[in-house]
């Protein structure tokens, strides 16, 4: 598929405030934008041809949900429309068009486009240049280019002088670019990128000129903050009426800080906890809050934008001194990468972590086909050949600060697994089938063979390396879809005894005569693996401690994906859970959490996920220690943040130990 490339792959406290921008909804105090500023924008959604899927369409669109987030969190909105469907009518009262991933463009959007420029319409576009598009920005694609190993995309340096309120770098780890040069004076390069050591690239990242900009790759959730300040800045520039929106914007979502809705709940929360530092923070808040509303007054908008993030970043720093801090909690983090937030140096990582307050890490070190250490049992990954044995760099590093280490590991999932392992898997017929025949890379939980390797790659790690836990994570199907594979087929018949003629048409969901059987029995699969996996790592050690990463919402994460997890935990199977309630909606993380707690035996404790960096929730570090407020509140023994990386160390660690974590805590599991 076209887009399959796509898809491949230290500030200081006070300086990170600053740039902070609300990501979270507004609140009844928030911006009032008329009708005519809401159609401003338009996002324009590839349509599907020979050579752009429904997969690559249904991808792009996800990239144009990302940019409308951020266009939220700026305080603009954006029409999202289809290149099949649109017309002349549809861009006439549009200042931008943005065109997220729209590698082919039809002859009669080439005319809409050239006609909109034409008439002043300004172009945002990222990562794809088609030739229709590239000569109005003023640019000509010279190549496109993958990785040499990773980091080396790593920050974009930024040089705008004439571009107000421009970070001087943003953050982003891309795997693929598109290089375009300027054919016309009027564009201009204005940041290029740099690799993990800081060094550059010499390969433009960003190019504006006076029709528009053009972003080198999509927009990456990494350091999402300076990116919607950039972002600012760029529209800013091409649409100057937008600076009085987000000076509206900066000034709604100065006091809608954490659980605090306004400045009178702020002030009366700040105020309760007596901490002096706290107090000073709120008056110093207070005094930038009123400056800023003059400023905006007199419409000096990016002077009160500036005063505005200013309120915030103090605003902030006075909710985070108000919280207090507990003695027994588990604090844990995801780290997806397995490498720590500084590849190579899990010291550094342990050490951070310890000095703020954490005491769990879930560190993800192997899949169902691959391994960051020299596993017998699953093929090396590339991070084990460039950085070596994760596990024990891991958990040397964790112990000697008093960390514990729960390995993350992805059981069936066969993602990253070298060709050949899946293909002789494959060949095996070991790997799972949707409903419509579709070969997916997964394993079934329904094969004996698989379910050993599973075991076998857990005790492998059990063995060899003094953890204090196993964290499973896709510990289920991948959706309803799956799996009905012949084997499935077979080994269902065998367990139920039914009669079977119509596959899988008998077992699908809802229409199935079966389908409730067939649920029931693929939830067992997922239940065996648990049951075994605690059963034979307790005999290798009994101290070892067994969790998961589980779905949110219970009881449907038994039908769609067959995880049972509350039977796990009345079964004793598991000591801890991390239910993954992602999410930016106060409400939703709180009516998860009540039913979760609800559910749960008393002497299995619940870890709630929280989403901070999670594809379906992007949190501000207020929003992060809200939720942990939140899980407090409801009576949850800890929390777990997603996920350890750059942006949690220089924006959530900071907010933690000057409160929620400023004491040290043991975990109760």
């Amino acid at each position: 598929m076209l887009f399959a490339k796509f898809a491949s792959q230290r500030l200081s406290y006070a300086a990170t405030i600053v740039i902070l921008v609300c990501l979270l909804s507004l609140c009844s105090g928030g911006l009032n934008l008329t009708v005519a500023q809401q159609a401003e924008i338009a996002i324009v959604l590839p349509k599907k041809t020979p050579q752009v899927s429904e997969g690559d369409v249904q991808y792009a669109r996800s990239v144009a949900k990302r940019f409308n987030r951020m266009l939220n969190g700026i305080g603009l909105t954006a029409a999202t429309l289809e290149e099949a469907s649109l017309s002349e009518a549809q861009l006439k009262s549009r200042r931008l068009v943005i065109l997220p991933l729209n590698p082919v463009i039809a002859p009669k959007t080439a005319g809409l486009l050239n006609s909109f420029v034409a008439n002043g319409g300004k172009l945002f576009v990222t990562y794809t240049l088609s030739d229709t598009v590239a000569p109005l920005l003023g640019l000509r694609q010279t190549n496109w280019l993958k990785q040499e190993a990773p980091g080396h995309f790593a920050s974009i340096q930024l040089n705008a002088p004439d571009i107000l309120d421009m970070p001087v770098s943003i953050r982003q780890a891309s795997w693929n670019i598109t290089v375009a040069e300027p054919t016309t004076p009027d564009t201009e390069i204005i940041g290029y990128w740099h690799n993990a050591n800081g060094e550059s690239t010499g390969l433009p990242a960003l190019s504006v000129g006076k029709s528009g900009v053009f972003f080198s790759h999509i927009f990456l959730p990494d350091d999402i903050q300076r990116k919607m300040q950039m972002l600012a800045a760029l529209l800013g520039h091409l649409v100057p009426e937008f600076r009085r929106t987000f000076a509206k914007q900066a000034i709604a979502t100065m006091t809608t800080i954490g659980h605090t809705k306004d400045f009178t709940e702020l002030k009366q929360f700040v105020q309760q906890s007596d901490v002096p530092e706290a107090n000073e923070a709120l008056k110093t808040g207070t005094d930038l809050m009123n400056r800023a509303r003059v400023e905006y007054d007199a419409e000096a908008y990016n002077t009160a934008i500036t005063v505005a993030r200013a309120s915030r970043a103090e605003f902030s720093k006075a909710y985070f001194l108000s919280h207090g801090s507990v003695e027994t909690e588990g604090r844990a983090v995801w780290n997806h990468s397995g490498l720590g937030a500084y590849p190579g140096d899990w010291e550094r990582s342990a050490q951070e972590l310890a000095s703020a307050g954490v005491n769990i890490v879930l560190p993800n070190m192997a899949w169902a086909g691959v391994a960051h250490y020299p596993s017998k049992i699953l093929p090396q990954s590339k991070t084990f050949t460039r950085y070596g044995d994760q596990i024990a760099q891991c958990v040397e590093a964790a112990h000697n600060h008093s960390l514990e280490v729960h390995v993350w590991k992805i059981t069936w999932n066969l993602e990253g697994a070298p060709k050949e392992f899946v293909e002789k898997i494959r060949a095996e017929g070991r790997t799972q089938v949707s409903a419509t025949g579709q070969a997916l890379n997964w394993l079934c939980p329904s094969h004996p063979k698989n379910v050993l390797l599973e075991v076998e790659s857990s005790l492998e790690i059990v063995a060899n390396y003094d953890v204090d836990g196993i964290h499973l994570d896709y510990i289920r199907y991948p959706g309803s879809h799956a799996c009905y594979c012949d084997g499935c087929r077979q080994r269902f018949v065998l367990a139920t005894r039914l009669q079977i003629d119509k596959w899988p048409a008998a077992v699908l969901p809802k229409t199935g005569t079966h389908s409730e059987k067939y649920i029931e029995w693929r939830a067992q699969q997922i239940t065996r693996l648990v049951r075994l996996l605690h059963k034979r790592l307790r005999e290798a050690d009994p101290k070892i401690k067994i969790s998961a990463a589980v779905f949110g919402w219970y009881p449907g994460c038994i039908t769609t994906i067959g995880q049972d997890w509350i039977a796990w935990a009345k079964a004793g199977y598991v000591d801890f859970v991390c239910p993954m309630n992602y999410t930016e909606s106060t409400d939703y993380f709180t009516e998860l959490l009540v039913n979760q707690l609800a559910l749960m035996p008393k002497d299995v404790a619940i870890y709630p996920g929280i989403g901070a960096t999670a594809s379906n929730s992007l949190l501000t570090p207020d929003a992060v220690v809200e939720q942990i407020y939140l899980s407090r509140n409801l009576g949850a023994s800890g929390w777990t943040i997603f996920d350890y990386s750059l942006d949690i160390s220089e924006t959530v660690l900071p907010a933690f130990t000057i409160g929620v974590t400023k004491r040290k805590a043991k975990p109760p599991h």
